[in-house]
């Protein structure tokens, strides 16, 4: 860049960028969130608020799962889009009638057309009306062949041109306690044919086994001895791929990413793993022994992957498309020394679904963002709801509550004219029971393309990525003591990239300096 034209950064007044300062792929917007933004927006399973009913306040959730569905709590809460519908998909679910079903390991799913994140989340829960025990008895995955005992869980699902798929994991060794030998299953769901079932008696299959996606045994392998590193994951479709997100082994796994052509989806043929970058472009291999994380759990930078000691439990990936970047949250950070400080549910961000993603930022923390002895029991000190809870007769006031499974909603996330994204996930507490809906907020801090800045004699020009939606202006000063002149150009974009060219045909100043602000409203 010529040194008699600079770009000068400058804070809070605007939203300018300096050619020093860079972001992931030198600009791409800088998504930082805002402290104390995490909100629980509502309690979205059971009938009463469990966290206002302790402080002595009667509040009833949208859904009203127990008079409706006979649900008293449940986890998880992972969703995807099906043909102008969001699927949700619970984990082992307790009843308000003990008599009503006769275990607790059973994983429903669940419907809403809701679009807007600020409005009460209303679930419709898929019944089995025809021959339930109850006219209103939740549908329950199980799949043929395959044991959805207590922990075995329908992890993700997504909705394609040949069929709607789960991806369940099963294998959990409920009397040993011990997830070793998890393993997780390709099934498709057969939607339509619930929806217009009729036989009283002998039910179809809703759900049909198909191939098993990853192990953690290798003797329940295929192809190769696999590490087992997509046993939870979240999916979504990138061109003519489905992406698969992933962690392994409980608690203790990075993320993971591979790709498979939609039209083998369900034969998994031509799978590839994720191997690293090279020059930016991403390397692959046919092998899930060869995987290497796309983002690690390591918020005190520790020794790096495989020595960096992860944490992650679930993840959860979406794509904004207002600001061209693919998003992603999961619950980690608990193997550090920071008494709790680290762990919460953490979030990250790319260019691409490959990378580089962005150094994870912890969005909630249960201390430091109002969870603990709030809507989260705290066993501690015996504050906040205790229970209802999951485990036959175990005493809630004993059993800690804790912040899990962050589920971003896709269609929920927003873009603001004043460059602030907001997005919206569920979240289960543990204790009680649960499933809450959060919302996070991020400012949003365009970034100069440093490529992009041309200084000739009569025209100086450069270019930034940002929200679709925003609209920026361009100041100018001769000298930063004379004060700033505001060009009357609103420079706008369909695409995500800005430009601003100031042109004068006698020639530019020997000296110049720019700064980039939101337009006014």
């Amino acid at each position: 860049m010529n040194s008699s034209t600079r770009l000068v950064a400058q804070a809070l007044t605007c939203l300018l960028i300096s050619a020093g300062v860079r972001a992931l792929g030198d600009s791409l917007p800088v998504l930082t969130w805002i402290p104390g933004s995490s909100t629980n927006l509502e309690q979205i399973i059971g009938d009463t608020n469990w966290a206002d009913l302790a402080i002595g306040i009667t509040n009833f959730t949208a859904s009203l799962t127990e008079r409706r569905f006979h649900i008293l709590g449940n986890g998880h809460g992972y969703s995807f889009e099906d043909k102008g519908k969001l699927i949700f998909l619970f984990g082992d679910t307790i009843s308000e009638d003990k008599n009503t079903w006769s275990y607790a390991a059973h994983d429903p799913l669940a419907w809403s057309t809701n679009t807007d994140g600020e409005s009460p989340l209303v679930l419709n829960f898929y019944t089995n009306r025809p021959y339930a025990y109850s006219s209103n008895t939740p549908v329950f995955v199980q799949p043929d062949g395959i044991d959805m005992g207590g922990d075995d869980i329908p992890g993700s699902g997504i909705s394609l041109s040949n069929g709607v798929f789960l991806i369940c994991t099963t294998g959990y060794d409920s009397v040993n306690k011990s997830a070793s030998g998890e393993f997780s299953v390709l099934v498709a769901f057969d939607e339509m044919n619930l929806m217009t079932a009729t036989n009283t008696y002998q039910p179809t299959n809703f759900f049909v086994t198909n191939r098993t996606v990853s192990a953690l045994n290798p003797n329940l392998a295929t192809n190769d001895l696999r590490q087992g590193h997509f046993i939870l994951t979240s999916l979504h479709e990138f061109g003519t791929n489905v992406l698969v997100l992933g962690v392994g082994e409980n608690r203790a796994s990075d993320v993971y990413l591979s790709m498979v052509p939609t039209s083998n989806f369900v034969s998994g043929q031509g799978t590839l793993y994720f191997t690293g970058l090279t020059n930016g472009q991403p390397t692959w291999s046919p092998f899930e022994s060869n995987s290497v994380p796309v983002v690690q759990d390591n918020p005190t930078n520790g020794p790096a992957w495989p020595d960096d000691n992860p944490n992650i439990h679930k993840v959860s990936v979406i794509y904004s498309t207002a600001i061209n970047l693919w998003l992603m949250t999961y619950d980690g950070g608990g193997n550090t020394l920071q008494g709790g400080q680290t762990e919460g549910i953490y979030f990250s961000y790319a260019p691409q679904p490959w990378g580089p993603w962005s150094r994870p930022q912890l969005i909630f923390n249960e201390f430091r963002d109002h969870g603990k002895g709030i809507f989260i029991y705290d066993a501690a000190n015996h504050t906040g709801p205790a229970g209802p809870v999951i485990g036959g007769n175990v005493d809630p006031t004993t059993r800690p509550g804790e912040a899990a499974g962050p589920f971003m909603i896709e269609r929920f996330t927003r873009v603001t004219t004043t460059n602030t994204l907001f997005i919206y996930y569920t979240m289960s507490t543990w204790n009680p029971y649960t499933v809450v809906k959060m919302r996070s907020t991020f400012s949003i801090q365009p970034v100069i393309d440093p490529a992009s800045l041309t200084h000739k004699k009569n025209k100086f020009s450069f270019s930034w990525n940002a929200p679709t939606n925003a609209a920026y202006q361009v100041d100018y000063s001769g000298d930063l003591l004379s004060g700033w002149t505001t060009f009357t150009d609103i420079v706008t974009s369909t695409t995500g990239m800005f430009n601003y060219t100031n042109t004068q045909p006698g020639g530019l100043p020997a000296q110049g300096f720019y700064r980039l602000r939101s337009a006014p409203p």
